[in-house]
Formats: structure tokens, C-alpha cells, sequence
């Protein structure tokens, strides 16, 4: 497994529901991926923003970690965990 460490604005498809965000799928550049599995999160802070990080497993075994910005609204990938 590789590690990529990224910091990338990127296009989520999210279930708000109950007070949880789930994501669902992400679309970094033209590659659209569906998300099969929220395998943690977490929540941290910066300064008054509050920062929601997902793990998310998509169909070719990749494990992204996604950061929601609930202050600006906002998606990142942080990371990506290359399967192989």
C-alpha cells in the first residue's frame, strides 16, 4: 500500500440526515468514484471551524479521507490510500 498525501478541493455527493453526513460518492477531476464504505470519522478543529474527516473505501480498494468543512462548506481529499 502507498500513501499519498493530498490537500485538494474535490466534488462530493453527501446524505445529510439525522445530524450525520455520509458521504456517497466523489468526483476528483473526471473520475467519478462511488463510495462502498465509510470505514471511520472524526471530527477536529481549526481555530472556530469545525473539520468532519471520512475514510472512505471506493470500489477499487483506494481508501480516501475526506475533510468537510462545515464552516465554508467545503470538501477535501487529505489523503488517499492506493490499494497494491
Amino acid at each position: 500500500m502507498r500513501v499519498e498525501r493530498l490537500n485538494e478541493p474535490v466534488r462530493v455527493r453527501a446524505d445529510f440526515a439525522g445530524g450525520v453526513v455520509t458521504p456517497l460518492a466523489l468526483r476528483r477531476g473526471t473520475e467519478a468514484l462511488r463510495v462502498l464504505r465509510v470505514n471511520a470519522r472524526w471530527t477536529d478543529r481549526r481555530g472556530q471551524e469545525r473539520l468532519h474527516y471520512f475514510a472512505c473505501t471506493v470500489p477499487s480498494g483506494d481508501v480516501y479521507e475526506l475533510c468537510l468543512n462545515a464552516h465554508e462548506l467545503t470538501w477535501r481529499i487529505t489523503s488517499v490510500t492506493l490499494e497494491g
